[in-house]
């Protein structure tokens, strides 16, 4: 049963119906009024203990309400998020270090130590991951990591480094066109209680469809993650993947952060990784699809289109989450033109529309993740 939190002013009336009739009882030859003013008029002495009293107690059933909602994994506030995701054994996924490619330029048979340190403008720093040559060429390309974990690591292209270092034999160093991707901080709270409560709700299977996408949660920074069965036939399993980007749908991971997914999930026939050794496993990028879709919209106004948007993009965001499949990440989903319509009646200020595309439900394909296209908006009628 739920337990009430009596307001201050309830817990001192109660008190002061209890004390009045007690001292009733036990002073009978007192005026009932002098003890009635005495315990319930504002300048009674009585009075002004009761209310004291009673906003005591109102701060102990607040706290004992709070401590009730960190018993249960999902009312916990972040501390004890963290408690419950150690005493089930879900690890907090670690910040991550970005990744990518440094084109370095100099003197043709210099070799690159690995681990030679290179400095963007605002002091990140990045080193090559391997011993290199420059070649004939006069340049080379080698994969490079942050030294610092974070999102601060995440540079675009073709921004130019130099050397930590005093290195005459290198002349220039840029960043690959791709960048430096796949830096992020340590996992959200929220993130981490979602994982939580998905461990709870479905225990780990030995390779179960849905351990997949917990496995690759917990280690790196994926916005979703499927697991495709027979995906270069019997006894092979592709796991499509899309990553997080912050104030964005998501990007498609690069070779590099799939190559360091498969070694953390572990190769086949090796007992290194997290998962058994019972199938081939494949890492496939998820493929970034804009939907395009078409509205009539009554009334036709920027705010109602603006709210229309943005519950077209939570639409995309959410699929798969209540679809009767076995898929319940939206790569690869079902956009039914039925939920669309109800997700934009939903929105602030809408009071009719026509979807007009999509007109039939529509299967993406298995690596396909959606996110927003255009939205042409129809003229009313």
């Amino acid at each position: 049963m739920p337990w009430p939190v009596p307001l201050a002013k309830e817990i001192a009336a109660r008190a002061a119906v209890t004390l009045e009739t007690r001292l009733q009882k036990i002073r009978p030859l007192v005026d009932p009024l002098a003890i009635s003013r005495s315990v319930r008029s504002k300048s009674g002495v009585l009075s002004h203990i009761i209310r004291a009293i009673s906003l005591e107690l109102r701060s102990v059933h607040d706290h004992q309400s709070w401590w009730a909602a960190q018993y249960f994994p999902d009312t916990a506030e972040d501390e004890f998020t963290l408690r419950h995701a150690n005493i089930w054994g879900v690890p907090r996924r670690p910040a991550t270090k970005a990744v990518g490619t440094l084109v370095i330029e100099g003197t043709a048979g210099t070799i690159i130590p690995a681990l030679t340190e290179f400095a963007v403008s605002d002091g990140v720093i990045f080193t090559n991951n391997n011993v290199e040559t420059i070649g004939v060429g006069g340049s080379v390309s080698v994969a490079a990591t942050a030294v610092k974990a974070g999102t601060a690591g995440n540079i675009e292209g073709d921004v130019q480094l130099a050397a930590v270092l005093p290195f005459p034999d290198v002349s220039k160093v840029t960043i690959d066109p791709a960048g430096m991707i796949g830096g992020a901080d340590i996992e959200s709270y929220e993130s981490l209680k979602a994982a939580t409560l998905a461990y709870i709700r479905q225990r780990p299977y030995g390779g179960a469809g849905f351990d997949y996408p917990f496995w690759i949660g917990r280690e790196f920074d994926s916005e979703a993650v499927r697991t495709l069965p027979g995906w270069i036939g019997r006894g092979s399993v592709g796991v499509a993947v899309v990553m997080r980007v912050k104030n964005a749908f998501g990007r498609a991971p690069t070779q590099n952060e799939l190559d360091a997914m498969l070694a953390y999930l572990g190769p086949l026939n090796t007992p290194a990784g997290v998962r058994p050794v019972t199938a081939n496993v494949v890492m496939v990028a998820g493929i970034i699809t804009p939907i395009d879709v078409t509205i009539r919209l009554r009334p036709d106004t920027p705010e109602t289109r603006g709210a229309v948007t943005e519950a077209y993009s939570r639409f995309l965001a959410t699929l798969g989450d209540d679809e009767d499949t076995s898929n319940d990440s939206p790569i690869g989903a079902t956009i039914e033109p039925s939920r669309l319509s109800e997700a934009i009646s939903a929105a602030a200020g809408e009071y009719a529309h026509d979807l007009i595309l999509p007109a039939i439900p529509h299967t993406l394909g298995d690596a396909d993740y959606p996110v927003p296209g255009v939205i042409t908006w129809e003229a009313p009628l």
